[in-house]
């Protein structure tokens, strides 16, 4: 299904260079329907890229033979740059600053907010997994200059905010009040221990102008944590490494497509399991002379808007309602029924005094529920979720719901929703079979 929005000039500028040239694209030409045919139909007609097939090609698998990588990197025009994820999902890519510098900015004047305080020369906080961040975790402390890159400052040099201490918490307030950042990027699992932790504290928190909530799911437990401390307006902001910035959430609470830097083609996910409201994402970029991507699978499942305009008044691209969880952390009941985890966290976010929650599926049957809670509050919670797992996965789920001082973190640091020790077979959500769970 392609996508209303996208802009065809750019689109097809994109795939004839990599049909032509690219050689990760050779084995694509032959099914492509040819320059007389929509280009819409040209890339519904096209396989979809995955992670793997990055692996599998890197390092000049996705560059124009034409260009020169050893040269680039060797003056220092591109690095290499691993991906965030978890083991099975981090990609090693040939990574080119100014290109996501500029998508950075073309993806600023979505929300209104940041097309005014983000100028590009303001200053930033980032909290997050240094495993992911700035540069990257060291087993000894480091100095402020050194947790500083260019106007970025990093504050968090622990994998786990269930490992910080009382005086780590406000070393990082003072900083982020010495700093006094217009923008604080934050993952939100990190951000909502930080914000209960200062609230327990007593700590005051600077507010800076905006917070962007990136890397992971903005789960409503964590806003609302994020909230009861910092006064700035939040913006989710999506993308990737891969791909750039995508989208990135307006004033109105909506998320819009950065189009002027990607194409995103919405493949719908069947009915039964949510679409056509629910699917996945196809990316393509534009603009970056060091990687050629087409119809890469960003791996989240997105959530179309039809609420007709946008208050905002942009209409320019695809607009989502919100972006709903990986796929991979897409859970089954039973009986087949996909759960999203955007409709768990609806669930659980109406449960009074959670803090944090985490699914592992053990076998197919099974679902064991972690729970991080406030102070005095695990008994009632623990009933609480138990009674909405129920709800949600009917009476042949083996449930379990426990209470523990943290969730477990990812080798990156991220912290996934729902894990499974067997094999899911997603694909089930848009094509014919059936779920292997």
């Amino acid at each position: 299904m392609n996508t209303p929005g996208n802009d065809n000039e750019l689109s097809l500028a994109v795939l004839e260079r990599a049909l032509a040239r690219v050689p990760g694209y050779a084995a694509w030409k032959p099914l492509d329907p040819g320059p007389g045919v929509p280009v819409d139909r040209r890339y519904a007609a096209l396989p979809v890229l995955t992670k793997q097939n990055l692996r599998d090609h890197f390092p000049r698998g996705f560059v124009d033979p034409g260009r020169d990588p050893e040269a680039a990197l060797a003056a220092g025009e591109i690095e290499y740059a691993k991906t965030s994820g978890s083991t099975d999902d981090q990609v090693t890519l040939l990574f080119h600053a100014p290109w996501w510098e500029a998508s950075e900015r073309s993806a600023w004047q979505l929300n209104a907010v940041a097309r005014r305080v983000a100028t590009g020369a303001h200053r930033e906080v980032v909290l997050a997994s240094p495993r992911c961040v700035g540069p990257g975790y060291s087993e000894r402390a480091q100095t402020v200059a050194q947790r500083t890159l260019g106007r970025h400052l990093y504050i968090n040099e622990k994998i786990n905010p269930a490992t910080w201490t009382d005086d780590d918490v406000r070393r990082m307030a003072d900083e982020l009040a010495t700093y006094e950042p217009v923008v604080l990027e934050a993952d939100a699992a990190y951000l909502a221990a930080f914000a209960r932790r200062l609230r327990a504290l007593g700590q005051a928190a600077y507010q800076p102008a905006l917070i962007f909530l990136t890397y992971s799911f903005p789960s409503r437990v964590y806003l609302r944590l994020i909230r009861s401390v910092f006064a700035a307006p939040v913006a989710s902001s999506y993308g990737s490494t891969e791909t750039g910035h995508v989208f990135l959430q307006c004033e109105a609470g909506r998320l819009h497509q950065n189009v002027e830097h990607c194409r995103v083609d919405f493949e719908p996910f069947r009915p039964e399991h949510g679409g056509p409201a629910l699917g996945r994402m196809l990316v393509t970029v534009f603009h970056n002379p060091w990687f050629e991507v087409l119809r890469f699978d960003i791996g989240d499942v997105a959530r179309r808007d039809d609420r007709g305009p946008c208050p905002c008044g942009r209409t320019g691209g695809l607009t989502l309602a919100s972006i709903d969880g990986r796929i991979k952390d897409v859970t089954f009941t039973p009986g087949g029924r996909a759960v999203t985890v955007d409709s768990l966290d609806r669930a659980l976010a109406a449960i009074e005094g959670l803090c944090g929650w985490q699914l592992d599926r053990g076998t197919p049957d099974e679902y064991r529920l972690r729970v991080l809670t406030e102070d005095g509050a695990a008994d009632r919670v623990v009933r609480a979720a138990q009674t909405v797992l129920a709800s949600v996965y009917g009476g042949k789920a083996h449930l379990a719901v426990a209470a523990a001082p943290a969730l477990e973190h990812e080798l990156s640091g991220k912290f996934r929703f729902a894990r499974a020790a067997f094999a899911v077979d997603h694909c089930v959500l848009w094509d014919g079979a059936h779920p292997t769970d």
